[in-house]
């Protein structure tokens, strides 16, 4: 049964999420930097927490369950909103953050780009 004033925490759906993105939790623990029983608990803890199962495990495979699919895009977007949110408040600081698109044409490119890029 779910807890109705129970919310996830940002480590809990990020587990999820990478989880489900590489479909094997020994890759999903490496990838966070966490053991492997740790990313279990991390994921139980938000499966009981929600009152349904989002990861299907067998001895072979991971696979996300149909209330996991429908839920994965909502996490997602929340790790999204939560990394726009910092990145922004780091701009407010006063430096420059974020990612940056940098183009250029292909004749030109070989003879500037290893200079700019040092």
């Amino acid at each position: 049964m779910a807890n109705r004033e129970y919310r996830p925490t940002v480590s809990q759906l990020r587990t999820f999420v990478t989880i489900a993105e590489n479909g094997h939790f020994g890759t999903a623990a490496h990838r966070l930097g966490i053991s492997q029983p740790s990313l279990s608990q991390a994921l139980a803890a938000l499966e009981q927490g929600l009152g349904v199962q989002l990861i299907e495990r067998s001895t072979r495979r991971v696979i996300v369950t149909p209330v996991g699919t429908a839920l994965l895009p909502y996490a997602q977007a929340t790790l999204d909103s939560l990394d726009a949110f910092v990145s922004h408040a780091r701009g407010v600081r006063g430096g420059l953050a974020g990612p940056m698109n940098l183009g250029m044409i292909p004749t030109i490119a070989p003879f500037l780009l290893p200079d700019l890029l040092r």
